[in-house]
């Protein structure tokens, strides 16, 4: 087995839930009699450990046989755990029941008992066909072709047209059709993060996009999984490139309503559900749709029935609280998200480690714009610190709007060294990641002048030179920093350009 990392299994079992860790147990005490008790003595060390450390594992273990042969016997029940989990959880996923009865379907075939078999794929090939499972799919087609060639011996369709060959043709269709949609959200998506870092290689092929011809008509996408796509791709491109935010809002409805037209493919794909529902609750946001945001919005935090995995239950976290955190910045109503600040604070450290990059980023610079609003310079000193924490080629655009923010504390502490600390170390990043634009320029030139200013009649021209240039400026896209920082609602602007997508999670 591959050498893995010190704590990898460690990590795994503090994932687990406490029916898990019991099912894991029970399942190592039932397939490794004789030896289970230093695997469970393994278990238990490493379960009971705050952190993982090498030098407490081992106190932990002294004494014992386990240690001399350490590396083996973490592997061996890194792999048992994984045995457990996929009994553990062999009927709780569409496809884990599909592969379930291929392998049933397999040991009654070798036992010759040919109609118990077909038995089996008839159900796996129904639940394929319902679920859009295309790979599956294919498959029972194949061995029903088998068993008509070698168990019937009879012919199906006509003497020019072969009826399971025409079935392949056409799952190969909606299969072709799938990934070509999912092929442009993905190029949609790609090139959205690339500008996000500065680079703008593919501009042009953004402002093309709606051109494309898998975006003409809805009637293009004759698979389930095309039609989703079809209207997350304009969506998102309306909201993060098109700057039409009301027609992006329109497909996320669209969007929406497929969901919840199938509810048995939203039990069978939680996920699905839960990033069309993040998708359509961030366009109601940017359209000003406010009563569709506070309809849905405690769904997104809560679902009704089923026990999530860690999978989609972290997901559902990370998504919610951006989801609530942009709410509160773009129209400034904090209530709700007041609330729920000192729990997501605490949430957020427990599953820091589980949310991607991107994420802890937008969540981390959406609360510290809110405390700073807010006047909790202290909070908001926290989450810019996980802001800073992370490689600033992942957001630029965030990890600038983030400096700005600290502009703002400095100068309304009258901090002038770390004003100019922070403009040259910002600079040199905008610099790096060529993200320089106007309105950039004209705000860092307006902290470096203000660093220097003594008298009140200074301050307050600069101020009135730059909300006059900003207001000049046209914002190079979505995501600019200096509206993401609430540069000119802090300057006191007689009409302040909104944040209206501070955030860019896409949901591919």
């Amino acid at each position: 087995m591959p050498k893995r990392g010190s704590d990898a299994l460690y990590k795994l079992i503090t994932s687990l839930d406490r029916n898990e860790k019991g099912y894991v147990k029970r399942y190592c005490s039932r397939h490794m009699i004789g030896e289970e008790i230093e695997y469970l003595r393994l278990f238990d060390a490493l379960e009971s450990m705050d952190h993982y450390s090498d030098d407490v594992l081992k106190e932990k273990l002294a004494g014992t046989d386990i240690l001399r042969r350490l590396s083996a016997v973490k592997n061996h029940l890194y792999q048992q755990i994984l045995e457990a989990m996929r009994a553990y959880h062999a009927s709780k996923s569409t496809e884990r029941e599909i592969m379930e009865l291929f392998l049933d379907a397999d040991f009654l075939w070798e036992k010759a008992l040919y109609d118990q078999a077909m038995k089996r794929i008839a159900k796996a090939k129904e639940l394929a066909r319902s679920h859009d499972e295309y790979t599956f799919w294919l498959k029972a087609i194949s061995w029903e072709k088998n068993y008509r060639g070698i168990v019937m011996q009879r012919p199906d369709g006509s003497a020019t047209q072969d009826t399971l060959s025409d079935e392949q043709t056409h799952v190969l269709s909606l299969a072709r059709n799938t990934v070509d949609y999912e092929e442009l959200g993905n190029l949609l998506q790609f090139n959205l993060i690339r500008r996000s870092a500065g680079d703008h290689s593919g501009d042009e092929w953004l402002r093309s996009l709606p051109q494309h011809r898998l975006l003409q008509s809805p009637s293009t996408a004759i698979a389930r999984p095309a039609q989703f796509n079809y209207h997350l791709i304009l969506s998102n491109w309306y909201g993060f490139a098109g700057g039409d935010p009301q027609r992006s809002f329109e497909h996320a409805q669209h969007l929406l309503e497929l969901v919840d037209r199938d509810t048995e493919l939203s039990r069978a794909r939680p996920d699905l559900e839960l990033g069309v529902l993040h998708t359509f609750m961030q366009r109601a946001i940017d359209a000003g749709r406010i009563d569709q945001y506070l309809l849905h919005a405690d769904r997104l935090w809560d679902p009704e029935g089923g026990k999530p995995t860690r999978n989609i239950d972290v997901k559902r976290f990370y998504r919610a609280m951006t989801t609530e955190l942009g709410f509160a910045v773009v129209t400034g109503d904090t209530t709700r998200v007041m609330e729920k600040l000192s729990y997501l604070k605490e949430r957020f450290k427990a599953l820091f480690d589980q949310i991607p990059d991107q994420s802890r980023i937008s969540a981390s610079f959406l609360a510290a714009r809110i405390c700073v609003d807010g006047g909790q310079l202290r909070e908001a000193g926290v989450w810019l610190r996980h802001v800073f924490s992370e490689d600033d080629a992942v957001r630029t655009d965030l990890h600038i709007a983030a400096r700005l923010l600290q502009l703002r504390m400095a100068a309304d502490d009258g901090d002038s060294d770390a004003i100019r600390s922070t403009v040259r170390s910002l600079t040199r990043l905008a610099s790096k990641r060529t993200m320089r634009s106007a309105r950039l320029d004209a705000t860092l030139s307006y902290f470096r002048r203000l660093a220097d200013a003594r008298l009140p009649r200074e301050r307050t021209k600069l101020r009135e030179e730059l909300i006059a240039k900003l207001g000049a400026h046209i914002a190079p896209s979505p995501f600019d920093a200096v509206r993401s920082a609430g540069i000119e609602a802090w300057l006191g602007a007689a009409s302040p350009t909104k944040a209206t997508a501070v955030e860019s999670s896409l949901n591919y």
